[in-house]
């Protein structure tokens, strides 16, 4: 076997076994045959909702969509952690007990490993919430809101009549005179034709500005019956319209946690060389979407029409005992996410920004930062670096992941043998009963000939 692919595949195990210890959740459900069922289920209960017309495109379709889930839930999209699920489904509990009339059935709440705060509704009985969205809500009551909303838009049917549109427009006259009229082209018919049907690509979730306002307007109705602070859905709302700067945004102060009395950091280490910058755009699974998150109409005007909904109701104290936990699980979650997918950079990041806001404690943040640079040191030496730190972007907005990837790409070997070892100095009385950082204490001791 090539000695750098039998090392990539080292690497990997060693990031995997890492980042299982302490965590609390798994990528596939305990009941993943019931589940499996569940999905089957509620997808032939939805083909068999549609009439006649156009049924065998639906039944394609919604067919499809199950498989690609599946698919998912196969691929570590989400993650099931019973103390988020818990938490969660505590909030759902008095959202259903306040509104009996909506059947909650079949419903099924996944958690999303997506940094980007969202949660979005499929329209089958199916929702889903992103990781990042907990950190962004303050309160249960935030929470309580974005989850009504979601379940707004399913009562609604807005998926349905997604769905429906979708169909008709592909069986228009419009549609067809464009088919046939690039079937009558002499060249480029297969680009043409694949260009056309991109554009007419069906997504479960794109929602318009007449569905995003009606799901505010039922979604503030489900929640106005709640014991919950009604004038949350201001405020969880709001908070939308900052989501661009704050994904991969957050500074993460990455002087002060490099730098040494007896190894200073460097600023050349934070110096932009144009050759690192990737120039061709392309697409990014962390990448912000503004449309899928802010979605139209824009967030202000969101918020006055919440506002004159919510003008007579009185402000309580919001409830953050559900939320605060949530926080907690879901921020140790996304590093270890990050770690299983062996993102140095992101791991890095995400770690760097919860640390300096006191959203994990000490011993976690030695245990992780001095675990990264043994696996910088290791990638650099055996040239698989590429493989573990993403490349760095003009065309993006995520000033600070970039500072991460800069940093990263800068320190050569001596340096990373350096930082490791001052980093892991300066924490060892306070990690001295940890395993894993005497460990790579030990690694960095050995390196620096100490």
């Amino acid at each position: 076997m090539d000695k750098t692919i039998f090392f990539f595949i080292f690497l990997s195990n060693i990031f995997l076994i890492q980042a299982q210890q302490d965590k609390n959740f798994s990528y596939l459900p305990k009941n993943k045959d019931s589940l499996e069922t569940y999905i089957t289920k509620i997808t032939n209960g939805k083909i068999s909702s549609f009439a006649s017309t156009h049924h065998k495109e639906i039944k394609e379709i919604l067919q499809e969509r199950k498989t690609e889930f599946l698919k998912e839930i196969k691929d570590s999209t989400y993650i099931f952690d019973e103390t988020i699920n818990k938490s969660v489904k505590k909030i759902l509990t008095e959202i259903y007990r306040s509104n009996p009339q909506i059947d909650h059935s079949n419903f099924y709440f996944f958690i999303d490993t997506s940094p980007i705060p969202n949660a979005s509704c499929y329209g089958n009985g199916i929702f889903t919430i992103n990781l990042g969205l907990f950190n962004l809500l303050a309160s249960d009551d935030e929470l309580a809101f974005v989850l009504s909303h979601e379940i707004g838009h399913y009562v609604l049917k807005h998926s349905d009549k997604s769905l429906l549109s979708h169909i008709e427009t592909l069986n228009s006259k419009d549609v067809k005179t464009k088919i046939r009229k690039i079937k009558r082209q002499e060249y480029g018919t297969r680009k043409a034709y694949a260009e056309l049907m991109k554009n007419l690509n069906y997504n479960f979730l794109n929602r318009s500005r007449k569905d995003e306002t009606q799901a505010d307007s039922l979604g503030l109705a489900i929640f106005s019956k709640t014991k919950f602070n009604k004038k949350a859905s201001i405020s969880a709302i709001a908070k939308l319209d900052f989501v661009d700067h704050m994904v991969f945004n957050e500074d993460t102060k990455i002087k002060n946690h490099f730098n040494f009395e007896n190894y200073p950091f460097k600023e050349g280490w934070l110096t932009r060389d144009e050759t690192l910058f990737d120039i061709k755009e392309r697409a990014n699974d962390y990448a912000l979407d503004k449309d899928s998150i802010k979605t139209h109409p824009d967030i202000p005007l969101r918020v006055e029409f919440l506002k004159k909904g919510t003008k007579d109701a009185t402000a309580t104290t919001e409830s953050t005992s559900e939320i605060e936990q949530i926080k907690k699980i879901a921020n140790k979650n996304s590093i270890a996410v990050f770690l299983d997918n062996s993102n140095i950079d992101l791991a890095l990041y995400q770690t760097l920004v919860l640390y300096n806001k006191n959203l994990i404690d000490e011993k976690t943040y030695c245990n992780i930062i001095s675990m990264l640079l043994q696996k910088t040191y290791e990638s650099k030496s055996n040239h698989t670096f590429g493989k573990y730190v993403g490349s760095i972007s003009p065309f993006s907005e995520e000033k600070y992941l970039n500072e991460v990837r800069i940093f990263l790409n800068n320190i050569e070997i001596k340096n990373v043998r350096k930082i490791g070892y001052s980093f892991c100095e300066k924490h060892r009385e306070l990690m001295n009963d940890e395993p894993q950082f005497s460990k790579t204490a030990e690694f960095f001791k050995k390196l620096n000939n100490q």
